[in-house]
Protein backbone atom coordinates (compact mmCIF):
# COMPACT_ATOMS: atom_id res chain seq x y z
CA UNK A 1 0.00 0.00 0.00
CA UNK A 2 1.33 3.33 -0.70
CA UNK A 3 1.91 6.19 1.85
CA UNK A 4 -0.05 9.37 1.37
CA UNK A 5 -1.49 12.06 2.91
CA UNK A 6 -4.47 12.76 1.42
CA UNK A 7 -7.11 11.67 3.72
CA UNK A 8 -9.18 10.33 1.17
CA UNK A 9 -6.21 8.07 0.24
CA UNK A 10 -3.96 6.64 3.20
CA UNK A 11 -6.76 3.99 4.18
CA UNK A 12 -7.04 2.40 0.21
CA UNK A 13 -5.14 0.75 -1.88
CA UNK A 14 -5.70 2.17 -5.16
CA UNK A 15 -3.37 -0.41 -7.47
CA UNK A 16 -0.70 2.05 -8.24
CA UNK A 17 0.69 2.15 -10.71
CA UNK A 18 -2.11 0.90 -12.61
CA UNK A 19 -0.54 -0.08 -15.99
CA UNK A 20 2.84 -1.44 -17.11
CA UNK A 21 3.00 1.99 -20.51
CA UNK A 22 1.72 4.77 -20.64
CA UNK A 23 1.72 7.44 -23.25
CA UNK A 24 1.71 10.83 -21.63
CA UNK A 25 0.31 12.97 -24.82
CA UNK A 26 0.75 16.82 -23.87
CA UNK A 27 -1.85 18.12 -26.63
CA UNK A 28 -2.14 21.30 -27.47
CA UNK A 29 -5.16 23.72 -27.58
CA UNK A 30 -8.25 22.43 -29.72
CA UNK A 31 -11.55 23.51 -31.10
CA UNK A 32 -14.34 21.30 -29.10
CA UNK A 33 -14.95 19.12 -31.82
CA UNK A 34 -11.55 18.54 -32.38
CA UNK A 35 -10.74 17.91 -28.83
CA UNK A 36 -13.58 15.34 -28.60
CA UNK A 37 -12.49 13.69 -31.92
CA UNK A 38 -9.02 13.42 -30.25
CA UNK A 39 -9.86 11.52 -27.57
CA UNK A 40 -11.97 9.10 -29.27
CA UNK A 41 -9.72 8.49 -32.41
CA UNK A 42 -6.93 7.91 -29.51
CA UNK A 43 -9.44 5.13 -28.08
CA UNK A 44 -9.85 3.41 -31.38
CA UNK A 45 -6.20 3.52 -32.85
CA UNK A 46 -4.03 3.15 -29.62
CA UNK A 47 -2.84 -0.20 -28.30
CA UNK A 48 -1.44 1.14 -25.16
CA UNK A 49 -3.33 3.40 -22.20
CA UNK A 50 -3.20 6.80 -23.31
CA UNK A 51 -2.95 10.20 -20.46
CA UNK A 52 -3.98 13.14 -22.71
CA UNK A 53 -3.44 16.81 -21.79
CA UNK A 54 -5.57 19.25 -23.63
CA UNK A 55 -6.41 22.80 -24.03
CA UNK A 56 -9.06 24.99 -25.22
CA UNK A 57 -8.99 27.88 -28.23
CA UNK A 58 -11.92 29.69 -26.76
CA UNK A 59 -13.63 29.27 -23.54
CA UNK A 60 -16.22 26.50 -24.41
CA UNK A 61 -18.74 24.19 -22.99
CA UNK A 62 -19.27 20.78 -23.05
CA UNK A 63 -22.36 18.91 -22.39
CA UNK A 64 -22.64 15.11 -21.10
CA UNK A 65 -23.90 12.23 -23.76
CA UNK A 66 -27.45 12.06 -22.31
CA UNK A 67 -28.25 15.66 -21.25
CA UNK A 68 -31.13 17.75 -23.08
CA UNK A 69 -29.21 21.01 -24.78
CA UNK A 70 -32.93 22.63 -24.88
CA UNK A 71 -33.04 22.23 -20.99
CA UNK A 72 -29.82 23.57 -20.37
CA UNK A 73 -30.01 26.62 -23.15
CA UNK A 74 -30.96 29.27 -20.98
CA UNK A 75 -28.21 28.63 -18.17
CA UNK A 76 -25.26 29.03 -20.66
CA UNK A 77 -23.14 31.56 -21.48
CA UNK A 78 -22.74 32.73 -25.01
CA UNK A 79 -19.77 29.97 -25.82
CA UNK A 80 -19.46 27.40 -28.16
CA UNK A 81 -21.01 24.14 -27.20
CA UNK A 82 -20.19 20.61 -27.77
CA UNK A 83 -21.74 17.42 -26.46
CA UNK A 84 -19.42 14.83 -25.50
CA UNK A 85 -18.97 10.97 -26.29
CA UNK A 86 -18.71 10.50 -22.42
CA UNK A 87 -21.52 11.03 -19.55
CA UNK A 88 -21.38 13.64 -16.69
CA UNK A 89 -22.46 16.53 -16.33
CA UNK A 90 -22.21 20.18 -17.65
CA UNK A 91 -18.53 21.74 -17.74
CA UNK A 92 -16.83 25.06 -18.58
CA UNK A 93 -13.93 25.25 -20.12
CA UNK A 94 -12.25 28.25 -19.08
CA UNK A 95 -9.04 28.40 -17.67
CA UNK A 96 -9.25 24.79 -16.58
CA UNK A 97 -6.86 21.59 -16.71
CA UNK A 98 -8.50 18.91 -18.81
CA UNK A 99 -7.30 15.62 -19.35
CA UNK A 100 -8.65 12.60 -20.78
CA UNK A 101 -7.22 8.29 -19.63
CA UNK A 102 -7.86 6.49 -22.47
CA UNK A 103 -7.75 2.58 -22.16
CA UNK A 104 -7.66 -0.10 -25.25
CA UNK A 105 -10.44 -2.51 -24.73
CA UNK A 106 -7.10 -5.35 -25.02
CA UNK A 107 -6.56 -4.25 -21.55
CA UNK A 108 -7.72 -5.60 -17.93
CA UNK A 109 -8.64 -1.89 -17.16
CA UNK A 110 -11.32 -1.81 -19.43
CA UNK A 111 -13.15 -4.96 -17.55
CA UNK A 112 -13.85 -2.86 -14.34
CA UNK A 113 -16.76 -1.24 -13.47
CA UNK A 114 -17.23 2.19 -14.02
CA UNK A 115 -17.77 3.31 -10.37
CA UNK A 116 -14.65 1.41 -9.90
CA UNK A 117 -12.35 2.67 -12.23
CA UNK A 118 -13.36 6.43 -11.68
CA UNK A 119 -12.37 5.34 -7.97
CA UNK A 120 -9.05 4.31 -8.97
CA UNK A 121 -8.43 7.39 -11.22
CA UNK A 122 -9.57 10.25 -8.81
CA UNK A 123 -8.05 8.61 -6.08
CA UNK A 124 -4.55 8.51 -7.80
CA UNK A 125 -5.61 12.10 -9.17
CA UNK A 126 -6.00 13.32 -5.07
CA UNK A 127 -2.77 12.10 -3.63
CA UNK A 128 -0.47 13.85 -6.65
CA UNK A 129 -2.53 16.99 -6.69
CA UNK A 130 -2.24 16.27 -2.07
CA UNK A 131 1.73 16.24 -3.31
CA UNK A 132 2.21 18.97 -5.29
CA UNK A 133 1.07 21.20 -2.48
CA UNK A 134 -2.64 20.96 -2.94
CA UNK A 135 -2.95 19.26 0.97
CA UNK A 136 -6.22 18.41 1.42
CA UNK A 137 -7.65 16.69 -1.75
CA UNK A 138 -9.86 13.90 -1.25
CA UNK A 139 -12.97 11.63 -2.91
CA UNK A 140 -16.45 13.34 -2.36
CA UNK A 141 -18.48 10.27 -0.05
CA UNK A 142 -22.11 9.95 -0.03
CA UNK A 143 -22.41 12.77 2.51
CA UNK A 144 -20.80 15.22 0.45
CA UNK A 145 -23.32 14.85 -3.21
CA UNK A 146 -25.36 17.21 -4.56
CA UNK A 147 -27.51 16.99 -7.55
CA UNK A 148 -27.72 19.03 -10.54
CA UNK A 149 -26.92 19.36 -13.97
CA UNK A 150 -23.46 21.68 -13.46
CA UNK A 151 -20.65 18.77 -12.91
CA UNK A 152 -18.52 21.74 -10.37
CA UNK A 153 -22.03 22.62 -8.42
CA UNK A 154 -22.49 18.96 -7.86
CA UNK A 155 -19.94 16.40 -6.44
CA UNK A 156 -20.78 13.06 -7.70
CA UNK A 157 -19.29 10.23 -6.11
CA UNK A 158 -15.64 10.13 -6.11
CA UNK A 159 -15.05 13.20 -7.61
CA UNK A 160 -11.98 15.00 -5.74
CA UNK A 161 -13.20 17.09 -3.35
CA UNK A 162 -11.30 20.11 -1.03
CA UNK A 163 -12.82 21.37 1.83
CA UNK A 164 -16.17 22.25 0.29
CA UNK A 165 -14.88 22.69 -3.02
CA UNK A 166 -14.98 20.24 -5.88
CA UNK A 167 -11.73 20.32 -8.01
CA UNK A 168 -11.96 17.27 -10.13
CA UNK A 169 -14.62 15.63 -12.02
CA UNK A 170 -14.95 13.51 -15.03
CA UNK A 171 -17.36 11.73 -17.18
CA UNK A 172 -16.98 8.35 -18.82
CA UNK A 173 -17.63 6.11 -21.83
CA UNK A 174 -16.96 2.16 -22.24
CA UNK A 175 -17.88 -0.31 -24.78
CA UNK A 176 -16.44 -2.56 -27.49
CA UNK A 177 -13.46 -0.02 -28.39
CA UNK A 178 -12.48 0.32 -24.23
CA UNK A 179 -12.65 2.51 -21.85
CA UNK A 180 -12.77 7.07 -21.87
CA UNK A 181 -12.53 9.25 -18.82
CA UNK A 182 -12.48 12.63 -19.82
CA UNK A 183 -12.02 15.08 -16.34
CA UNK A 184 -10.87 18.71 -15.70
CA UNK A 185 -9.19 20.05 -12.43
CA UNK A 186 -10.55 23.57 -11.61
CA UNK A 187 -10.39 25.76 -8.57
CA UNK A 188 -6.18 24.40 -8.19
CA UNK A 189 -2.97 25.46 -10.21
CA UNK A 190 -1.51 23.07 -11.94
CA UNK A 191 2.14 23.21 -12.77
CA UNK A 192 2.97 21.94 -15.97
CA UNK A 193 5.44 19.53 -14.26
CA UNK A 194 2.18 17.71 -12.74
CA UNK A 195 0.99 15.91 -15.42
CA UNK A 196 4.14 13.89 -15.93
CA UNK A 197 4.67 13.83 -12.35
CA UNK A 198 0.88 11.95 -12.16
CA UNK A 199 1.71 10.11 -15.46
CA UNK A 200 4.65 8.51 -13.18
CA UNK A 201 2.34 7.37 -10.75
CA UNK A 202 0.09 5.40 -12.81
CA UNK A 203 2.30 3.49 -15.03
CA UNK A 204 6.02 2.07 -14.92
CA UNK A 205 7.07 3.23 -18.15
CA UNK A 206 5.90 6.88 -19.37
CA UNK A 207 5.90 8.04 -23.20
CA UNK A 208 5.95 11.73 -23.37
CA UNK A 209 4.62 12.88 -26.87
CA UNK A 210 3.44 16.14 -28.43
CA UNK A 211 2.53 14.83 -31.46
CA UNK A 212 -0.89 12.84 -32.50
CA UNK A 213 -0.12 10.00 -34.92
CA UNK A 214 -0.64 10.71 -37.87
CA UNK A 215 -2.99 8.04 -38.09
CA UNK A 216 -5.01 9.39 -34.50
CA UNK A 217 -5.00 12.55 -36.68
CA UNK A 218 -6.83 11.67 -40.16
CA UNK A 219 -9.22 9.70 -37.39
CA UNK A 220 -10.11 13.00 -35.64
CA UNK A 221 -10.33 15.16 -38.43
CA UNK A 222 -13.02 12.90 -39.85
CA UNK A 223 -14.92 12.04 -36.15
CA UNK A 224 -14.65 16.30 -35.93
CA UNK A 225 -16.54 16.74 -39.95
CA UNK A 226 -18.61 13.51 -39.29
CA UNK A 227 -19.82 14.04 -35.79
CA UNK A 228 -18.70 16.18 -33.05
CA UNK A 229 -19.07 19.36 -35.28
CA UNK A 230 -22.63 18.49 -36.70
CA UNK A 231 -25.93 20.42 -35.39
CA UNK A 232 -27.72 17.33 -34.99
CA UNK A 233 -25.08 15.59 -33.09
CA UNK A 234 -25.32 18.51 -30.70
CA UNK A 235 -29.05 18.29 -30.30
CA UNK A 236 -30.13 14.76 -30.87
CA UNK A 237 -26.76 12.74 -30.49
CA UNK A 238 -26.92 12.00 -34.85
CA UNK A 239 -23.65 11.91 -36.93
CA UNK A 240 -22.65 11.18 -40.30
CA UNK A 241 -20.75 7.88 -39.44
CA UNK A 242 -21.83 4.36 -40.86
Amino acid sequence: MTNCSAPSSCSVDFGEPFFDQLILHLDGAHSGPLNMAVDQAWLEQSGLPVLRVYAWDQPTVTIGYAQSLPKLQESLPDWPVVRRWTGGGVVFHQGDFTYSVIVPASHPWAELSALESYRRIHGSLARALDASGHSGCRLAMPEDLLEGPFCFVAPALHDVIRGPVKVAGAGQRRGKLGFLHQGSVQQVKIQPEFWSEWAGRMAGKVRITHEMPAAVMTRAVELEARRFSLPQWLADRDDLLS
